[in-house]
């Protein structure tokens, strides 16, 4: 049981550790206010591609990884308690990223078009 748990630890802080992460390196795209109206660089697509993607996408197969693992358990046994912190992990996740959309969209003003 204290495996259990200390498993569980280390799997909630690498999860908020891997958020942070995602966050500083998605706020090199973030739109600066100085800036607002103006065209991001030609670089962002690759930034993103080659930073960005590769963050949510371990995070995303290790969570996957760990939903079955949970579900597996929840069946044999019925302990919730995983399930929950699974489900917060995943909402912390999907909240993450929608601070990163939200902050990173331009809205280019006329005279560049």
């Amino acid at each position: 049981m204290k495996s259990l748990l200390r498993r569980r630890t280390l799997w909630l802080a690498a999860n908020v550790l891997g958020m942070a992460v995602y966050l500083k390196l998605a706020s090199a795209l973030w739109v600066v206010p100085s800036e607002e109206g103006m065209p991001g660089g030609p670089g962002d697509a690759f930034y993103w591609l080659f930073f960005l993607v590769p963050v949510l996408a371990a995070f995303t197969l290790v969570n996957s990884m760990a939903l079955f693992i949970v579900v597996s358990r929840f069946r044999r046994s019925g302990g919730r308690v995983a399930l929950v912190v699974w489900l917060a992990v995943a909402v912390l996740w999907a909240g993450t990223v929608v601070i990163d959309h939200q902050r990173q969209v331009r809205y280019i003003d006329a005279e560049f078009s």
